[in-house]
């Protein structure tokens, strides 16, 4: 099938001149749009195999590369969704025309659902650990994040259940997809319920001491998702029809890809860049802020380098630097107590 359809377009058209609406069809620069932010997300999938590869590494480690991973995934189920849902490319006869499966469940729960839960949880983990002074782990970590989640797989069975009048449905001869007013103010509800929920957190962990951004990350984090919802929620209910429009449904997507790739390369850039081009500068530059601020059992200096020591070939050596203390990996709370502490390994 060449894109675009004309014959497709036309009848496509003449449907909404029917109704007294306007379309335009989609022609070269939809396809151009598409092309262009796949590339974008065929780098970012490299970057999350790095990540995934390196998520030992000391710097990546403590930026939650699992879930930082699970944020490119969803940023892509995210994209798919919008192909589908803002009209950019041709849905009858391919997979795309099943409106309930990529337009609310890969696009809506896997996409902005899990991706604004996901910073939720990055910020609900450094709650944890350094205002309760607990590990992300256990009960207390795994309770919400499991009922939230829970939620979402109710609401998308009870949407799957429902008539596709009353959730999600296939316009043929617009050859688009329509969701139902009511789930889709559920839909917005949830989001905005969530962001809330980051924005008490946030304020809540707003005098931690870190020594890598992670309060600011957080912040414009929650600045970006939360201006992606207000134009989101905005462009829903005021023009529910801007994928008639061109210019309208081009800058939705485009809008959409620099918000999730905006909070992603805000936290992983430094790390990322910095195990790529200068790994072992970077680690003892990280090192010596760490023990500089005095914050090694926060971020589990002990384990994280004695898994680094592990992965690297050859192994990396603890030694003894008449500059530089040596650090035990065995004992985190004398440490502690030495902020000017500096940590280094040399390679036989």
């Amino acid at each position: 099938m060449t894109f675009p359809n004309t014959e497709l377009e036309q009848e496509r058209v003449m449907a909404a001149a029917s109704v007294g609406m306007t379309l335009d069809p989609r022609n070269t620069a939809d396809l151009v749009i598409v092309i262009l932010l796949s590339v974008i997300y065929g780098i970012n999938l490299f970057a999350a195999l790095f990540v995934l590869w390196n998520h030992k590494y000391p710097p990546i480690k403590s930026k939650g590369p699992f879930i930082m991973v699970a944020m490119y995934i969803s940023s892509a189920f995210w994209f798919i969704g919008d192909l589908q849902v803002d009209g950019h490319v041709t849905l009858i006869g391919s997979v795309l025309e099943h409106c309930r499966g990529f337009g609310f469940w890969v696009r809506i729960l896997l996409g902005v659902c899990t991706i604004t839960v996901l910073i939720s949880i990055r910020c609900y983990s450094l709650y944890l650990v350094f205002i309760q002074n607990i590990p992300a782990r256990g009960y207390r970590f795994f309770l919400p994040i499991g009922a939230y989640f829970s939620c979402l797989l109710i609401v998308g069975i009870v949407a799957s259940a429902l008539n596709p009048s009353k959730s999600v449905a296939y316009v043929p001869g617009l050859d688009l997809c329509s969701m139902d007013k009511p789930l889709k103010v559920t839909m917005f509800v949830i989001l905005w319920v969530t962001d809330a929920f980051t924005c008490f957190v946030t304020w809540k962990i707003r005098n931690i001491k870190s020594s890598f951004r992670e309060l600011r990350e957080m912040v414009f984090s929650l600045f970006i998702m939360i201006t992606a919802l207000t134009i989101n929620t905005g462009v829903q209910f005021a023009h529910p029809y801007y994928p008639f429009n061109r210019k309208y449904r081009i800058v939705s997507t485009v809008f959409d890809t620099a918000a999730v790739n905006a909070i992603w390369w805000g936290i992983m850039a430094k790390p990322l860049l910095n195990c790529l081009f200068r790994r072992e500068e970077y680690f003892q530059e990280w090192l010596a802020t760490l023990c500089e601020d005095g914050l090694q059992k926060e971020y589990q200096v002990a384990t994280s380098l004695l898994q680094y020591q592990q992965q690297e070939d050859p192994p990396l050596e603890p030694y003894k630097s008449p500059h530089v203390p040596y650090y035990n990996n065995n004992n985190d709370n004398d440490n502690q107590s030495t902020t000017s502490s500096r940590l280094t390994f040399r390679k036989d």
